[in-house]
């Protein structure tokens, strides 16, 4: 864990690596992680959360922010424990650097409470504001993977709000979670369409 730290510092406190993979880093992390699944950049599904008041999420509170979401329906049990444990080292690890304002986890689960001193302020534990079970919006999610199965998914959205990629079960390699995540971190989110006359002027130039 100490090389991994001092290495994500270094990731973390560069805006841009030489050999950064850029536009091909969903393609290069699937040469490297074989848990993690590629996703074509497609807008995520809406969340509608509460927290363990019963206070519903604010949206602008992750606005802009690379977004781990993963889902830990009680009915889970061990796969979705572990998966917990992992997430919870590599935030550990994340949240010694830069990165740490860039990036928040969502946990979605049947309870929004957590263990005591377990989640730091970028972990958010949440239940689903309407009604619906935590098994439900996992799947809903989950139809977008192509490998369907037991494993529980961590689902990653960029800055756009786009899901971007999957990473499966809880035998990934932590580096290469927190290097995905300092990839989504070096590119810039996607302007907002130029209207008529930016376009117009922009031909004029």
């Amino acid at each position: 864990m100490r090389t991994l730290f001092f290495s994500l510092l270094l990731l973390g406190a560069t805006p841009a690596v030489a050999d950064h993979p850029g536009d091909d880093l969903n393609f290069v992390m699937a040469g490297k992680e074989a848990a993690f699944e590629p996703l074509e950049p497609q807008a995520a599904l809406d969340l509608a959360l509460v927290d363990a008041e019963g206070r519903a999420l604010d949206a602008g509170d992750v606005s802009g922010r690379i977004l781990a979401v993963s889902f830990a329906p009680g009915a889970c049990g061990a796969p979705c424990a572990a998966q917990q444990a992992q997430l919870a080292e590599v935030l550990a690890s994340l949240n010694d650097t830069p990165m740490r304002d860039m990036v928040s986890f969502v946990t979605v689960s049947d309870s929004a409470e957590t263990a005591e001193g377990r989640a730091p302020d970028n972990w958010i534990t949440a239940s689903p504001a309407d009604g619906r079970a935590v098994s439900d919006l996992r799947d809903a999610f989950g139809q977008r993977s192509e490998r369907p199965g037991s494993a529980p998914m961590i689902h990653l959205l960029d800055r756009d709000g786009r899901q971007v990629g999957i990473f499966h079960g809880s035998g990934f390699q932590p580096m290469n979670l927190l290097l995905y995540i300092n990839g989504l971190t070096n590119r810039h989110p996607t302007p907002e369409p130029a209207g008529l006359l930016e376009r117009m002027l922009g031909w004029l130039r």
